[in-house]
């Protein structure tokens, strides 16, 4: 069809953007191809109502964008509504202009609009993630709880499901369901589901949709009195489509999720599957989540707060006056060296002990390799930290006395004080530089402001030597690579280098990576391309002597692939730490990558999970790979807005994520940060790592000076 006229486009159809063209009573004129797509007609409608096409609750408020339209020719108003289906998702985002002639008078209208139904889909999906998460966290909620309320999600995120189910591995070794809507759940308490039986241990890992077909052959193997349950309360005999997913902890289904349909096979799309592994993914963390926090927050041996612990203090506390003392024995190293492993850890819960037993409740003891570190509340001056080291000192040494005379419990000792103006976090840093300054057992070094900027100084200096590169071949035309920095957020210290593809073609100039990128991957031509990327990333990084980020491709991750890439380094003497390679959670869970994924880690590669939070990966697989940091996706970010506000749902969303992740250990790198309001958000809600147009956009091209400035951070 050709059409021209007001708005008329013919790239429309291909862009997704929906044009009409309407009289003043409201006829069709016009309607472009993508329209017609989405309102399922075959032909255009000229001549018929575009209200005809609105919802009944909706056509108050598009009337009323009609007639401020006709009422201000010239100026745009935009109008949300959805159509009269029976759907459960289905909304448009429409821009009203009237069409005026040449006197000025309207003649009609022009709608301009975007199917925006998956948008919905998602934001709801974030919600209910949030709510699960955040009830999880705060009321500590048993298994059973997680899931009767994951199901009250899921139905929420799936409304096109009509009922649902969820059953949980109990000790007894057997699936028992725990929560039902649309069902007697009484009487399916009374079914008990082998994990052996196919469609409770299906050994599917992602969601998946089981026909009538499926669950009847699933039916036909029970006896009969689980069978008449099923059919019967269970209603199973009425499932047209079943939609089903695991809830992996520990590399194994803890709890699966049922949704169910009755009339229809082909009721749920990919995205219901996506968002319902979303779900079950967020089940897993909160029902491993506990179990694994108190692994990473404290000490395996001796039970005493690690420092990460020591962190998660410091980021709660208000700014006041304190100090931080690293105490570090080589006395007790020596008894390590002497008696071996079990008299060093026996002494040095004694000494624990009786530390603890000699601070104040407001004060807090953590232990992490090989050092003490105390938070003294309330601490003004230097002389309140010696008198409380005097005496600790003594207590420790009495209490030695009795089974290790010969130790001298002597440490050295590194001090930060700080103020009502100082953050809390600060103090880590400075009481640690002030330890690694301080040479002599039984002294106390102070942190001094010159001391941070001297070391700052140093790294960046041990940052910008750089190695000699030989000559490598030109690029494919056009192809550049181009690199963003992410940022230490406290310290605004250059972390490391993101290398991103870019292709500035001839003819039809700068083309975007989401174009190119899946035609290189279909066309095979990743693995040459990719290798081409690594040499000149190896080479930029080896140059620069900042460390750089390669994104993966599931077709790089090839056996032969970590040979490559340790070919690359020894050509330009890069060690493997320096380059990090990032994959998206669909590349993590593709079986045949692993293994060359944990080669790479071996190999002394940082792995960083990429787009963290689409719902898409396992924690089996998360769990089994060893990822160093986690980037969560631009959406969070951008959900937040531009002056978010602390105690939004988005804002508790990525309060929770960042716990879950420090939980496991993992680093938190923060994406898509453009605005002022948004990084001091991030500071006050303790992430460290950052990323964004605000920090640094995308370049060819840096200044080594430039660079030594980056990484030595802001005073």
């Amino acid at each position: 069809m050709e059409k021209s006229g007001p708005g008329f486009n013919p790239l429309e159809a291909t862009c997704g953007l929906m044009v009409v063209c309407t009289d003043l009573e409201g006829r069709y004129t016009y309607a472009n191809q993508a329209y017609l797509a989405h309102t399922g007609l075959k032909a255009p409608p000229i001549g018929a109502l575009v209200l005809e096409h609105v919802a009944a609750e909706d056509l108050p408020r598009v009337m009323d964008t009609v007639r401020r339209a006709l009422e201000h020719p010239g100026q745009a108003f935009w109008v949300e509504f959805g159509r009269p289906l029976r759907r459960a998702w289905n909304r448009s985002r429409w821009e009203l202009v009237a069409v005026c002639d040449g006197s000025g008078n309207p003649v009609g209208l022009q709608w301009m609009g975007y199917d925006i139904s998956d948008v919905y889909r998602r934001e709801r999906f974030q919600e209910a993630s949030l709510g699960l998460l955040s009830a999880g966290l705060r009321e500590s909620l048993c298994a059973k709880e997680v899931l009767r309320r994951a199901l009250d999600a899921a139905l929420e995120v799936v409304p096109v499901a009509q009922a649902g189910s969820a059953t949980l591995l109990y000790p007894d070794g057997q699936f028992h369901f725990v929560a039902a809507r649309g069902y007697d759940l009484a009487a399916l308490e009374r079914v008990h589901l082998h994990p052996g039986e196919p469609l409770s241990l299906s050994r599917h890992i992602q969601a998946r949709v089981f026909t009538q077909a499926d669950i009847a052959a699933f039916n036909a193997r029970l006896d009969p009195e689980r069978r008449a349950l099923l059919e019967g309360p269970g209603r199973s005999r009425e499932i047209q489509a079943m939609l089903a997913t695991p809830v992996v902890v520990g590399g194994q289904p803890r709890a699966y999720l049922y949704l169910d349909h009755f009339q229809r096979p082909d009721a749920f799309d990919e995205l219901d599957l996506r968002h319902l592994e979303g779900l079950a993914y967020h089940v897993a963390w909160l029902l491993y989540g506990e179990e694994l926090r108190f692994g990473h927050y404290h000490h395996p041996e001796t039970g005493l707060a690690n420092l990460r612990s020591l962190r998660e203090w410091l980021l709660r506390l208000p700014p006041a006056h304190r100090a931080l003392v690293a105490l570090r024995c080589r006395s007790l190293e020596r008894l390590r060296r002497l008696e071996g492993e079990r008299a060093h850890l026996a002494a040095l819960q004694e000494v624990a002990r009786t530390i603890q037993a000699n601070l104040r409740s407001s004060d807090r003891l953590a232990w992490e390799e090989g050092t003490f570190w105390l938070l003294l509340e309330g601490v003004t001056g230097a002389g309140e930290v010696y008198a409380v080291l005097g005496r600790l000192r003594t207590e420790v040494e009495a209490a030695l006395a009795k089974r290790w005379p010969q130790l001298d419990f002597n440490p050295r000792a590194g001090a930060a004080l700080a103020g009502p103006g100082v953050l809390p976090l600060e103090l880590l840093r400075a009481a640690e530089l002030a330890l690694e300054q301080n040479p002599r057992p039984g002294r106390v070094y102070f942190f001094d402001p010159d001391l941070a900027r001297q070391t700052r100084e140093t790294d960046a200096l041990r940052g910008a030597l750089v190695r000699s590169l030989r000559h490598l071949p030109d690029p494919p035309e056009g192809f550049t690579l181009h690199y963003q920095p992410v940022f230490h957020l406290v310290e605004r210290r250059l972390r490391h280098l993101e290398a991103l593809l870019r292709w500035n073609h001839p003819g039809l100039g700068q083309v975007s990576p989401g174009r190119f990128l899946p035609l290189v991957e279909e066309e095979g031509w990743m693995s040459e391309l990719g290798d081409w990327v690594l040499g000149v990333a190896v080479e930029q990084a080896a140059r620069w002597g900042v460390a750089v980020a390669v994104n993966l491709a599931g077709g790089q991750l090839e056996p032969g692939f970590p040979d490559r890439v340790a070919g690359h380094l020894a050509r330009h003497q890069l060690p493997p730490g320096r380059l990090i390679f990032e994959v998206t959670e669909g590349v993590a869970l593709e079986e045949m990558g692993l293994e060359v994924l944990r080669t790479l880690a071996e190999r002394g590669h940082p792995l960083h999970l990429d787009d963290f939070g689409s719902g898409l990966s396992s924690l089996e697989r998360i769990v089994r790979l060893p990822f160093a940091a986690i980037k969560l996706g631009q959406g969070f970010m951008a959900s937040l807005g531009s002056l978010p506000e602390p105690h939004s749902p988005q804002a508790r969303l990525l309060h929770a994520l960042r716990g879950l992740a420090e939980g496991l250990g993992l680093e938190i790198i923060v994406e898509g940060i453009e605005t002022q309001g948004q990084l001091e958000f991030l500071l006050a809600e303790g992430f460290v790592l950052g990323q964004g147009y605000l920090l640094g956009r995308p370049r060819a091209h840096y200044a080594e000076a430039e660079l030594r400035w980056l990484c030595r951070g802001s005073p």
